[in-house]
């Protein structure tokens, strides 16, 4: 985790304690009554189809070349929520998201990136608040850190050194922190799965130095390096009553999804689909599968033209939320 997230999720907890303290009324076990606990074992299979396929004639990979194979996963995203009034509530998580990006063929002549398994991780800690009528606001920070990528040093946290093999940090590792305060809303006519829609916006302010780092990569013309930047991600989830049981709750989605890494010089902008089913067994207890498509928006300068970046997964998850 980030050092300076540590801190910050330290200075939330010893808040969080103060306010205990400060409060006669709340008893011991009425603090531990308003801490839940969601523990989320998950398995991620990426399914991007040309991360797969064979290269076109007379092309070399670049990266990972063991049989092309397509990774899946299984991980643990975990999380804490306390509840400080009927209305506010504090949370942190810490996700994770594994997958294989669609083969890029325009970085070099003749070369096919081929990434194998992305590792990513997202950490957030951050206040909710109900404002009733459906309107539930947020603000938070965030940060966002490349862990791993199969077969080559590219930009993840830390890669071999080519000297000894030993991993060392990567200066050109991706990376994205930054703070932000956003909202959902749920609307629609009451049904036995709740309101049907929810529409979500975010206004995220990502800091960074005003001049490019040393490792930025040479963009060719596709883009000029800039400082900090507002990142405006928004998203749009329907809930289908389609079940007669108010315990399976299918749903579409979209999301107009935003990162700014710290050595690009402009935001990457995508596109994602969402299908999915959450099927509730108790209060505590929610399994459920989704499958996502991210395309790259060709506003972006990731990748040179026509080539964008693009990946689909497919996500199996069971959420148990319980109180210490």
């Amino acid at each position: 985790m980030h050092r300076s997230l540590i801190s910050r999720v330290a200075a939330l907890g010893f808040a969080i304690a103060g306010f205990a303290i400060a409060s006669p009324a709340l008893a011991a076990d009425d603090f531990l009554n308003r801490i839940t606990i969601d523990i989320a074992p998950n398995y991620q299979a990426a399914v991007t189809g040309d991360a797969a396929a064979a290269n076109p004639p007379g092309f070399t990979n670049l990266g990972y070349t063991s049989d092309h194979q397509v990774p899946s996963t299984t991980q643990l995203d975990y999380g804490l929520d306390f509840r400080i009034d009927n209305k506010t509530h504090f949370y942190y998580t810490h996700s994770n998201l594994d997958f294989a990006i669609g083969r890029v063929l325009t970085l070099a002549p003749k070369t096919a990136l081929v990434s194998g398994l992305i590792a990513d991780r997202t950490d957030t800690v951050g206040l909710n608040r109900d404002f009733g009528h459906g309107l539930l606001g947020r603000i938070y920070y965030y940060n966002h850190a490349r862990m791993d990528v199969t077969g080559l040093c590219l930009n993840q946290q830390a890669c071999p050194n080519p000297a000894t093999g030993f991993q060392q940090g990567n200066p050109a590792s991706i990376a994205e922190h930054g703070y932000g305060a956003g909202f959902s809303y749920n609307l629609g006519p009451r049904t036995r799965i709740g309101q049907l829609l929810t529409l979500g916006f975010d206004a995220k302010y990502v800091p960074r130095p005003g001049t490019p780092p040393s490792t930025a990569p040479n963009l060719g013309g596709l883009g000029s390096y800039v400082g900090s930047q507002w990142l405006f991600p928004y998203s749009a989830t329907l809930k289908i009553p389609v079940l007669p049981v108010s315990t399976t709750i299918p749903y579409i989605g979209y999301e107009r999804a935003s990162v700014l890494f710290r050595n690009e010089a402009t935001p990457e902008v995508y596109n994602v689909s969402v299908l999915g089913l959450t099927q509730i067994i108790t209060k505590q207890v929610s399994v459920g599968i989704q499958s996502l498509n991210f395309s790259g928006c060709r506003c972006s300068d990731t990748v040179p033209p026509p080539d964008n970046i693009r990946f689909a997964e497919v996500l199996l998850r069971l959420d148990y939320r319980f109180n210490p």
